[in-house]
């Protein structure tokens, strides 16, 4: 009878870092499925959330101005009241900084007989629940220009604002993962429109879920003058010289096509790797706030 070759040494070694390996890329991946997105998902119903009240405050202002500025009132209020809080708590965390440093130089003084001064930078504590770029924390707060309209894509599962501005707050926006207009001078229900997003590969940011829609789905933006409904008539990729060129800067395009435009990539279906995805919307209802405000209320009391 044969005797069983025992195991060298090394290779049992090789053989438990193998199975170590293993292990943290197993635990990485379980991170980033269920743990990792949860950031995303806190930081997208934070997003929908600003979403829901920047139409209830377009219903309110229709159908009871002087209700909606007393809001605006209380909102200014309570603003004021929450700066000065804040600054109230950053004082009294640099008194407690500098009595830190203090009592630290007198032990180390009394210990050492030195003086030993020194400056300690005064931190603060981000959420981390949002987008983190060269160690600084970003959240909506951190936004600039100001809401255009709401963007509703439910197969896609997309519910948040679409922010305007200058050229350097729609690039400013971009940076920080908001989703934006692609250009200052759109005017929705008189030009064209293209929106702008990000996506990420891991985090259910942005557009990262825009490559699932299909053709004769529906999506919705909603603004100052109304609610519009778009259906889905093309879903393609072009490269980023020819979206810019024939869809974001052509002005002639008519002002019933939106364009919602993020990086393609290659999701196994569909190889969109370094091109542009476009999702065209042609639209197919026009409804003003006030009509919209009696849609809903009409879907409320059917239920």
């Amino acid at each position: 009878m044969k005797k069983k070759k025992k195991s060298s040494p090394m290779t049992i070694i090789l053989m438990i870092i193998l199975l170590l390996l293993a292990a943290a890329m197993i635990g990485t991946g379980v991170y980033l499925i269920f743990f990792k997105n949860q950031d995303a998902f806190e930081r997208q119903d934070v997003e929908q959330e600003l979403a829901n009240q920047f139409v209830e405050d377009l219903i309110l202002m229709e159908e009871d101005p002087s209700a909606y500025q007393e809001l605006l009132e209380e909102r200014e209020k309570e603003e004021r009241r929450n700066r000065k809080d804040d600054e109230t708590e950053e004082e009294n965390e640099r008194n407690w900084s500098k009595e830190y440093q203090e009592e630290d130089e007198t032990a180390e003084e009394e210990e050492t007989g030195e003086d030993n001064s020194y400056s300690r930078p005064y931190e603060t504590i981000v959420d981390e629940n949002y987008y983190t770029r060269d160690g600084v924390t970003y959240t909506p707060d951190h936004a600039k220009g100001y809401l255009d309209c709401r963007l509703e894509v439910p197969s896609a599962g997309i519910d948040r604002g679409v922010y305007g501005g200058t050229w350097e707050e729609i690039n400013y926006n971009l940076d920080i993962w908001m989703i934006t207009a692609a250009r200052p001078d759109y005017v929705l229900g008189e030009t064209h429109y293209c929106i702008y997003g990000h996506n990420h590969t891991v985090q259910d940011l942005s557009f990262n879920n825009l490559q699932k829609v299909q053709e004769g789905e529906y999506f919705y933006l909603t603004a100052k003058s109304g609610r519009y409904t778009y259906e889905i008539t093309k879903v393609f990729a072009v490269t980023r010289g020819s979206a810019t060129t024939d869809y974001v800067d052509n002005m002639s395009i008519g002002s019933d096509k939106c364009y919602i435009i993020t990086c393609g990539r290659n999701d196994g279906v569909r190889n969109y790797r370094y091109l542009d995805l476009i999702v065209e919307g042609t639209l197919v209802e026009h409804l003003t706030i006030k009509e919209y405000a009696e849609q809903l209320r009409n879907a409320d009391n059917d239920d």
